[in-house]
């Protein structure tokens, strides 16, 4: 019998009504979570334990570390864990544990619902003992979430849809595997992605500061932005800086103001990476005149990296190192499945 600890953290799934709309709480429905995964009780040796009650659009990156925390307290003692978690930034949360447990022997899954799993037809009883099942399979380690029948590298995951119960894509990176009537299937594509992983030999020597939460600045180009915008980020003393760019990341050249400050916030070795506002196919900084001088004045390429995975990594890589030339080297190893392109 495998044994599985899953703890909540909030979400829609765990979520009742109130006065304000749909509100966390697991506490006052684990007797229904327990009964809603009675029927794998003789496979599966199930403990839940609430972490917090949070709308995950209430998660900070502090809450990462709680989450950290409360899984390396007990991992030893389960064979998978699952977590339960609102829909709107799991994807955050899969990346960083996924940084954070690189290289962890065991599954952990995070799923949620889209509906109230109190709520006639919702998709949280599916899902959760999905990823139950998922948690419990020899065949996967590492981080993973599990929604409507698939399963999803934890950097890899992208929420399509507010509403739909179909709500996860996987961006450039082959789906884990499905379920299908309690079976498991692993997908070959994902076992020959897997064999492309680094080993951790890049990371030897680095020291992480535990629970260290710099501060990373997302900006978004859009038609006739403002390059004061750039100042802010000095002055607010940003560490890095993710820039959404067009297409294969392309942004407005033409502007010399804002290229000029771009410069000169990389002269200051302020990492500043380019990802793409495009859900598919990465970033190629050697194609167009906007990508190719971006490129010139020293922003690094995303490649083929999600938003989310870029800035846990950036997060976890900072609390790892302050040398650019180490960030940059750390950013561009593929870990776990967040970046498939090789660096030359």
């Amino acid at each position: 019998m495998k044994k599985i600890l899953l703890l909540t953290t909030g979400g829609t799934i765990v979520s009742l009504q109130t006065m304000d709309g749909l509100k966390p709480d697991s506490e006052n429905i684990i007797h229904i979570l327990y009964e809603t995964i009675s029927g794998l009780a003789a496979d599966y040796d199930v403990t839940i334990e609430p972490v917090f009650n949070k709308d995950s659009s209430n998660i900070i990156p502090s809450d990462w570390y709680i989450v950290e925390d409360s899984i390396r307290k007990q991992i030893n003692r389960y064979d998978g864990i699952v977590i339960l978690h609102g829909t709107d930034t799991m994807s955050y949360s899969a990346a960083m544990l996924s940084y954070l447990f690189l290289g962890i022997n065991k599954s952990i899954v995070l799923t949620g619902s889209q509906l109230p799993i109190v709520h006639d037809g919702s998709d949280g009883a599916k899902n959760l003992n999905d990823a139950i099942i998922t948690a419990g399979d020899e065949r996967l380690s590492g981080v993973f979430i599990v929604f409507h029948n698939k399963i999803i590298n934890g950097t890899r995951a992208y929420k399509r849809s507010s509403i739909n119960t179909d709500a996860y894509i996987s961006c450039n990176y082959p789906y884990v595997g499905v379920i299908k009537e309690k079976k498991l299937n692993v997908t070959s594509d994902y076992g020959k992605m897997k064999a492309l992983e680094s080993d951790e030999k890049v990371l030897s020597g680095f020291r992480r500061k535990i629970d260290f939460i710099p501060k990373i600045f997302l900006l978004k180009m859009v038609p006739g932005i403002d390059a004061g915008i750039l100042d802010y980020i000095l002055n607010e003393n940003y560490q890095s800086v993710i820039i959404e760019g067009y297409g294969l990341g392309g942004m407005p050249v033409a502007d010399t103001g804002l290229m000029n400050k771009m410069e000169s916030i990389i002269k200051r070795r302020i990492p500043i990476v380019m990802a793409t506002q495009c859900v598919y196919d990465g970033v190629n900084l050697d194609t167009y005149e906007v990508g190719v001088k971006a490129n010139k004045i020293g922003l690094i390429s995303a490649y083929d990296m999600t938003t989310e995975a870029i800035y846990t990594k950036l997060i976890w890589i900072l609390s790892l190192t302050v040398s650019y030339d180490d960030i940059i080297k750390i950013l561009q190893t593929n870990f776990c499945g967040e970046l498939n392109i090789k660096i030359p």
